[in-house]
């Protein structure tokens, strides 16, 4: 053995022994969480360490946080490890908060226990403002001195690369002071109160069922007074959601790890390789449960990014668009009254409307046979630019959003009902081997042919619809911008691999929206009576939808070219209307039913 380690190991342990036996008389045990029960003052006042000085004084008085510095720390998956196996980004690398904020220069005591020969640390990490910084420091079994050199809430880093150990390690901490852990199922909201009022650092840590939060405790205050259970609960439910569309709840592989978001002081919201971070501006609608629970679209999109399953799920042009499929499920099942896409008022083609964003999209698609990930929109109508092609990445989730429309509530009931169909796709592509010579397009027609697979249901009609299998050969946006080519022969092999499944019944699929459900749901048949029904204006016609039952799209025509769109309801708040425009050089529009029965509005 090194003579330098033997030594330093040796001066370790004289320091321990030393520690302990010097204050033997005054502490029972080893871990100094139990003074002698007749210690005198004295005893106490010859202790030469100011921290274990005033942690005897206060066991003696009844007074020592005990429960708050005295804890027992679990064991979890290395973030890294775990990412690998999930193909995500890393999940919360702060897991065991220890309540403990520390200030730069406070003295630390840290006994540990029985470690099992598991390599920990206490980690202070600074959240309080925009100077972020943190630092790790090594921990042994037995007596810790350490000098903390940042400010910051502690965390003891408990991770194993691969099997995860049921034994957890008891540490006490000494020195800082108690900011303490709001812990769901442990406390209530009465000490979440009383842990706002109390708290020593600015930030709080908060600890779900599958989310661990670090919020600025004056925000909490003003966003969440009484709340804590019920935000946590919310932000526990939204992760839930996604494990779900995942495939995770359903292939029992939901992991013990916690995501992990937290405060931050500049920019707005993102993700990052921490995790999803949120402005203390933005408490008012991301801390406050019943505004996050009517727009709950900004955190299931940043945390969505942490769970972008990739390179399957994630290839250029879709970075701000396959993250999406959690967000617009979310605040569907959050607010089903009002879906986001089908009820935001924004431009499309014509003009600012209710649902501006579908109607850019089926014109696009529809009418200008945009290539999909090329799709304009009222986020990016230049679709050339110098460098790239790109298209409005709402414009994008549209078909993305149907199928999930289709699958999972008009199916309900019906043969073609798979409430997992997302999650039997991503479940599919956590599945598959690593790929890192394909390029960008090979990802693309592997998530046809997964939905496909997921539906059983050949729909390669819809995709071609959607714009996603047509050919394209163009240099595409996104923050890293990429070759996007798919030929006629690519897409040829998969319609041949979907041809072994039958169509969907409906040919239409490319027309549902969150408006039109029970038409598909119920197949309900669409009626009217031609040139009646609607009020006729200038450049368009508004059609009053009880006297078009069951529509779930209008076509106008010039001849026999499509266009213009309108899906059920367009332009109105209350789906009791639908706009549908017609320039000049309209010669019919048509009314689309769920199985593609079309009939003659004019």
């Amino acid at each position: 053995m090194n003579k330098v380690f033997t030594f330093l190991l040796l001066s370790a342990i004289c320091v321990q022994s030393y520690a302990q036996q010097q204050y033997s008389q005054v502490f029972t045990k080893d871990d100094y969480s139990q003074v002698k029960k007749n210690v005198k003052d004295q005893d106490i006042a010859n202790i030469n360490n100011a921290t274990l000085q005033q942690a005897a004084r206060q066991l003696k008085e009844g007074s020592y946080p005990i429960q708050q510095r005295l804890r027992a720390y679990t064991n979890y998956l290395s973030p890294k490890t775990l990412s690998k196996q999930l193909k995500t980004s890393p999940y919360s690398q702060y897991e065991n908060p220890t309540g403990i904020y520390f200030s730069e220069g406070d003295e630390a005591i840290v006994w540990v226990g029985k470690t099992n020969g598991a390599p920990i640390a206490l980690r202070v990490t600074n959240w309080d403002d925009k100077n972020f910084k943190q630092q790790d420091y090594s921990l042994k079994e037995g007596y810790n001195t350490l000098k903390i050199e940042n400010k910051g809430n502690a965390y003891i880093q408990y991770f194993s690369e691969d099997k995860v150990s049921s034994k957890k390690i008891a540490i006490h901490i000494l020195g800082g002071k108690v900011n303490d852990v709001f812990e769901l199922g442990k406390h209530n909201d009465k000490d979440w109160d009383k842990m706002l009022a109390n708290a020593a650092g600015p930030i709080l840590d908060i600890v779900g069922k599958q989310v661990q939060l670090a919020y600025a405790v004056q925000s909490l205050k003003e966003n969440a007074p009484h709340q804590g259970v019920a935000l946590i609960q919310l932000y526990d439910s939204i992760i839930g959601i996604q494990h779900q569309i995942m495939g995770l709840v359903q292939t029992k592989r939901v992991p013990k790890n916690r995501m992990f978001g937290r405060v931050i002081w500049e920019g707005f919201m993102h993700a990052d390789g921490i995790g999803a971070a949120f402005h203390d501006n933005t408490m008012k609608d991301v801390a406050n449960v019943p505004n996050l629970r009517k727009n709950s679209w900004g955190v299931a999109h940043e945390f969505g990014h942490v769970n972008q399953v990739r390179p399957n799920m994630k290839w250029v042009g879709t970075t701000e668009v396959t993250n999406n499929i959690y967000s617009v499920w979310t605040q569907y099942s959050y607010n089903s009254h009002s879906p986001k896409l089908e009820r935001e008022r924004l431009k499309d083609y014509d003009e600012p409307k209710i649902g501006g964003r579908i109607t850019a999209y089926m014109e696009s698609a529809f009418v200008h046979r945009q290539p999909w990930l090329t799709q304009a929109g009222p986020d990016r109508w230049d679709r050339q630019r110098p460098r790239d092609w790109g298209g409005d990445h709402f414009v994008k989730l549209v078909p993305l959003w149907q199928l999930q429309l289709y699958f999972n509530v008009a199916g309900k009931g019906n043969t073609w009902e798979n409430k997992n169909f997302y999650g039997d796709i991503f479940t599919k592509a956590i599945n598959a081997a690593e790929t890192a010579d394909k390029q960008d397009s090979y990802y693309q027609m592997e998530f046809i042919k997964n939905a496909c697979d997921a539906a059983k249901l050949d729909l390669t009609d819809f995709f071609e619809q959607s714009g996603m299998l047509i050919p394209i050969d163009l240099w595409v946006d996104d923050y890293t911008c990429a070759q996007m080519t798919i030929t006629a022969a690519d897409i040829a092999a998969v319609k041949q691999y979907a041809a072994k499944y039958k169509k969907p019944t409906t040919p239409v699929l490319h027309y549902i929206t969150a408006n039109s459900i029970d038409s598909y749901k119920n197949k309900l048949a669409v009626s009217g009576i031609a040139g009646a029904g609607f009020e006729k204006k200038e450049d368009r016609i508004i059609i009053q939808n009880d006297a078009w039952k069951n529509a779930v799209a209008f076509e106008t025509f010039a001849g026999d070219k499509l266009t213009k769109v309108a899906f059920v309801g367009a332009g109105s708040e209350d789906v009791s209307k639908t706009i549908v425009h017609t320039p000049t050089g309209t010669t019919q529009v048509k009314a689309v039913g769920w199985d593609g029965k079309r009939i003659n509005v004019l």
